[in-house]
């Protein structure tokens, strides 16, 4: 299977209708993780794809019988959490380019950590992006630096996870040049757009970018 974007929406805080309907519109496969599909059910949408244990959707089990279309994969495998089985899938079944997650912030803050520690070790090719109705947050890698226009006075913060070198950035209030970031030397909380343009990159490693939004 080719895609070039798939959208997976997580059990933490539910999107708003409009923010998933917009994401849904350009994505290429959509994919329900565990009772992240009480988000398109609201919607009156039915994503290509559920995965999970599903111990946390009502009803699981009529889902399949209900939805003749979807693909249900339950995966039971205790020592994984259901966004790893669904990054492990998605990378095992498709030639993925972006991968769009809904519902992977707020409920659970050591849900939203361990998202972010598995978004940091997936294939730095892969362009990462954690959006909800407040803020978004996109992952650098050396494959997928990070540009953004007009955003001119927004707050942006750098957040590393692992150890980065030869950050470098563009456009903000305090710029990097070839630093490196993570461990001890965490460097980006509330930095500013002086610019309508800006552009951030590294050399190795990986850390997110947190916008907030308008």
């Amino acid at each position: 299977m080719t895609e070039d974007t798939i959208l997976l929406v997580l059990a933490g805080d539910p999107p708003s209708d409009d923010l998933l309907l917009w994401r849904m519109e350009e994505a290429d496969v959509s994919i329900a993780v565990d009772s992240g599909f009480l988000s398109f059910q609201k919607v009156k949408k039915i994503p290509d794809v559920l995965i999970g244990d599903l111990d946390s959707l009502p009803d699981s089990d009529l889902v399949g019988s209900e939805f003749p279309d979807l693909q249900v994969l339950r995966l039971m495998d205790q020592d994984t959490t259901d966004f790893e089985k669904a990054i492990n899938w998605i990378v095992q079944k498709t030639k993925i380019k972006k991968l769009i997650v809904l519902g992977g912030l707020g409920k659970r803050t050591d849900h939203l950590i361990t998202n972010l520690l598995l978004a940091s070790v997936a294939d730095e090719a892969l362009q990462i992006t954690f959006d909800d109705n407040h803020e978004w947050i996109r992952r650098v890698t050396p494959e997928c630096p990070f540009s953004v226009k007009g955003r001119k006075g927004s707050i942006l913060s750098i957040l590393p996870l692992r150890e980065c070198t030869g950050v470098e950035t563009k456009g903000l209030k305090w710029d990097l040049q070839r630093e490196q970031i993570g461990g001890d030397k965490i460097i980006g909380q509330s930095n500013e757009c002086l610019s309508d343009s800006v552009r951030i990159s590294c050399e190795s490693g990986s850390f997110f970018v947190f916008l907030e939004k308008k």
